[in-house]
C-alpha cells in the first residue's frame, strides 16, 4: 500500500493551490494534498525520478533512498502535514521560494511518461546483472543497480562511486591492489542475491 506523491494532477489550478497552502500555513483548513498532487503506488526497488521543479513527497508506507545533488539544489517544503511548533501554528515552510520554483507543467501524463518505471537492462554475466535506473536527463547524476550472488568487479575509472547496499545482508568492498580508486571488488558475506545502487557524476569517467 505504499505511495509517493509526484507531479500535479491534470486539473490542478496554480492559484487555487497557492491559496490552499497559504491558508493551511496560517492555521486554516488542512491542505488537501490529494486534490492537487498526483499519487502513485510504489513497490520495493521502484525508482522514481524527481527533476528540479517537480512537486513531490514520500507517502505512507514508503521508505526512500534519496540520491540527490545538494551542493546548490534545494527542496522547498510547502506543507508539513499539520505538524505544529511550540506556538501551536504549523511549522515554518518555504512557500514563496517553492512557488517561484515549481514547474506547473509537470502533470500526471508527463510524470507517467518521464519519471516512472524507467529501468533499463545494462548487462549480465555469470551470477550478476546490472540495470540503469538513472536520474532524469535534466540531472547530472547517473545511477546503476547491480544484482549479484558472488564476487563482482567494478572500476571507478577515475571518478567517484557512491554505493548503497539496497538488497541483501552484508557485503565487503575491497581493492585488489590496495588503491583508493580504480578497480574494486564487492563480495557478499552470505548466500543469496544482493544488490547495490551506484551513483556517479555523468561524464567524469576516464
Amino acid at each position: 500500500d505504499a505511495i509517493v506523491y509526484l507531479g500535479l494532477r491534470e486539473d490542478t489550478d496554480p492559484d487555487t493551490m497557492r491559496w490552499a497552502l497559504r491558508s493551511a500555513q496560517a492555521g486554516g483548513p488542512t491542505f488537501p494534498a490529494d486534490d492537487f498532487v498526483a499519487r502513485w503506488p510504489v513497490e520495493r526497488h521502484d525508482h522514481v525520478l524527481i527533476p528540479s521543479g517537480t512537486v513531490h513527497c514520500s507517502g505512507a508506507g514508503s521508505m526512500t533512498l534519496e540520491i540527490s545533488a545538494t551542493p546548490y539544489i534545494f527542496t522547498f517544503k510547502m506543507w508539513d502535514w499539520g505538524r505544529t511548533g511550540l506556538d501551536g501554528l504549523p511549522r515554518p515552510v518555504h512557500l514563496d521560494h517553492a512557488f517561484a520554483n515549481i514547474d506547473w507543467s509537470r502533470r500526471e501524463a508527463w510524470v507517467a511518461r518521464e519519471l516512472l518505471h524507467r529501468v533499463e537492462p545494462r548487462g549480465s554475466g555469470p551470477g550478476w546483472r546490472s540495470e540503469v535506473t538513472g536520474l532524469h536527463e535534466l540531472e547530472f547524476i547517473e545511477t546503476t543497480r547491480h544484482w549479484f550472488t558472488g564476487p563482482v568487479d567494478h572500476d571507478t575509472r577515475g571518478t567517484v562511486h557512491v554505493l548503497n547496499l539496497v538488497h541483501g545482508s552484508e557485503v565487503v568492498v575491497e581493492s585488489p591492489g590496495g588503491a583508493a580508486v580504480g578497480p574494486y571488488r564487492i563480495t557478499p558475506t552470505a548466500p543469496g542475491e544482493h544488490a547495490t545502487l551506484r551513483a556517479h557524476v555523468r561524464g567524469t569517467e576516464d
